[in-house]
């Protein structure tokens, strides 16, 4: 009996693994009272595309992003994907 209840949470805890993983978002919206509207726009492809380009990483790319939403909580998210560009931009010029 120890050893089938033993098999069964080694299990369960590997599915948990593997929806753990799969369930994370590349795109987090940022739930804030009153500011719902502001972080559920929609980004054009354009910004992210542009954004991955210049990270050359995803989670990268979205760390910026969260980090910036943090910092300017009152902007919306694709104000956020812009400093984000625009930010990048800066810093490869000087």
């Amino acid at each position: 009996m120890g050893p089938v209840i033993l098999a069964i949470a080694l299990l369960a805890f590997i599915v948990w693994q593997v929806g753990r993983r799969r369930g994370r978002k590349l795109v987090r919206v940022f739930q804030r009272s009153g500011s719902s509207d502001k972080t559920t726009q929609r980004i054009p492809p354009r910004l992210t595309k542009e954004l991955d380009r210049l990270t050359r990483d995803r989670r990268l790319s979205e760390r910026l992003v969260e980090r910036i939403a943090f910092n300017h909580p009152d902007k919306s998210r694709r104000w956020c994907v812009e400093k984000a560009i625009y930010d990048l931009q800066r810093d490869r010029r000087s």
